[in-house]
């Protein structure tokens, strides 16, 4: 779908007008109870557009075959009905290239995944003969391009390799699940996720008691996802401009404990790119910095609306090809510390290591959490003496983000854009029965 949208912007009265274009293919691998259960591929492609038009904003996607005339008279009968802004499409900048490529053959690819497979499922049954492997391999390839009336005209690809492992196990008074995964621009070391899971699955065999109390908790890096979740949404410029976050008016404050950072590094990861869904520059910039707030991220909408911020910090993304840009961090870069996990156990007299929740963390930006352990573990003496059972933990998430322990040198990539270590808080209350 060809056209000159400068033309069509003036055919239709426009004052901006933005052409989004998207193809996504994907190669999945399954294996279900140590066997291989299904390989299919899918590719899906389509386009979208936003146009502004007596400073309101009309929207239409469609998948398949698109006429770009038929999406202008969609979105022209629906923008009438969004809320006045000022907002305007950025214009071309300095050229803008990707630096991702396709250099693997995925044909070969998945036949390594079928080999691959059965050598993981072959060395977790050494472990213990009854343990059931689930596997997904998939890979990834997204391109887009994104142009504008004012001259934007840039496109990106990524290639994205995702590995992720579960282990089921049944015995006569307990049934155990266990899962981890990893996401790169390459194919993934499916040894560490074999070793995490032999780690985190021996212990299981004995159960501990915890007492209740407030004890320090070593959060893996799986579990310390979801504590910075949280932290994302309370970043966000929108949440901030709403007043629904409590750093609203906290830049240049310590809202973290001084061992923490947070950045975004749009060069880092396995789906760094230069400009984000609206084509603005995504900025490389530090957002808490030992414990000091510095900044929020903002699209162009929120940014208009700020009071601090004039421009997009570059966070203006999709959540799918039929969704309008919303702010969203593209990475989270949280710092890491310089001890391993097994130096940062033995320092524990008496604690908690927790790498699964029942559900996760289901807190809201206010970041008050109660929780029930799914896969915890009791340390006692510097070490895992074995799991937990029926124990919930209970706290509110930026109290203790302001009494880090310590943080491991492990950091590692959870889903596409979290990229943190585990990490040892206080100020978490543990109630057992």
């Amino acid at each position: 779908m060809e056209a000159n949208l400068r033309d069509i912007e003036k055919k239709y009265d426009l004052s901006d007008l933005e052409l989004f274009n998207q193809t996504i293919s994907t190669q999945r691998l399954s294996f279900y109870a140590n066997k291989i259960k299904q390989s299919e591929s899918s590719h899906l492609s389509g386009s979208c557009i936003r146009l502004i038009k007596n400073n309101q904003i009309g929207f239409a996607a469609k998948y398949g075959e698109v006429n770009i005339d038929e999406l202008i008279n969609t979105a022209l009968e629906l923008y009438p009905f969004s809320t006045q802004t000022n907002i305007s499409f950025p214009p071309q900048g300095e050229k803008q290239k990707a630096t991702n490529g396709f250099t693997e053959n995925h044909k070969n690819i998945v036949g390594l995944m079928k080999e691959t497979g059965k050598e993981i499922t072959d060395k977790l049954l050494t472990v213990d003969q009854n343990i059931l492997t689930d596997i997904s391999f998939e890979i990834v390839d997204i391109k887009e391009n994104i142009k504008n009336s004012r001259g934007l005209d840039y496109s990106h690809k990524n290639e994205i390799y995702s590995v992720s492992i579960g282990i089921r196990h049944t015995s006569e008074n307990d049934f155990i699940e266990i899962y981890t995964g990893e996401y790169d621009n390459k194919p993934v070391n499916y040894n560490n996720l074999i070793d995490e899971i032999i780690y985190l699955f021996k212990p299981t065999k004995n159960h501990s008691k915890i007492k209740n109390g407030v004890f320090p908790i070593l959060f893996t890096s799986k579990a310390a996802k979801d504590l910075f979740n949280i932290i994302e949404s309370a970043l966000n410029g929108k949440e901030v401009n709403n007043s629904s976050s409590p750093w609203t008016n906290k830049s240049g404050e310590k809202v973290l404990d001084s061992k923490l950072s947070i950045s975004q590094d749009p060069s880092f990861g396995c789906i760094k790119r230069s400009l984000d869904d609206e084509g603005s520059i995504i900025k490389k910039f530090n957002l808490v910095e030992n414990g000091i707030l510095k900044n929020f991220y903002f699209d162009i909408s929120s940014a208009i609306k700020s009071k601090t911020e004039s421009e997009s910090t570059g966070n203006g993304f999709k959540e799918s090809l039929t969704s309008q840009p919303q702010p969203a961090l593209l990475n989270m870069v949280i710092s890491s510390g310089s001890k391993t996990r097994e130096e940062i156990i033995k320092s524990i007299d008496y604690g908690l290591l927790i790498d699964q929740t029942m559900g996760g963390l289901s807190a809201n930006i206010s970041g008050d959490i109660s929780v029930n352990v799914d896969i915890g573990f009791l340390i006692e003496g510097g070490r895992i003496t074995g799991r937990v059972k029926d124990t919930m933990v209970s706290g509110n998430i930026y109290n203790s983000l302001n009494n880090v322990l310590e943080i491991s040198n492990n950091p590692q990539w959870h889903g596409t854009n979290i990229y943190c270590a585990d990490i040892l808080l206080d100020k978490f209350t543990v109630i057992s029965r």
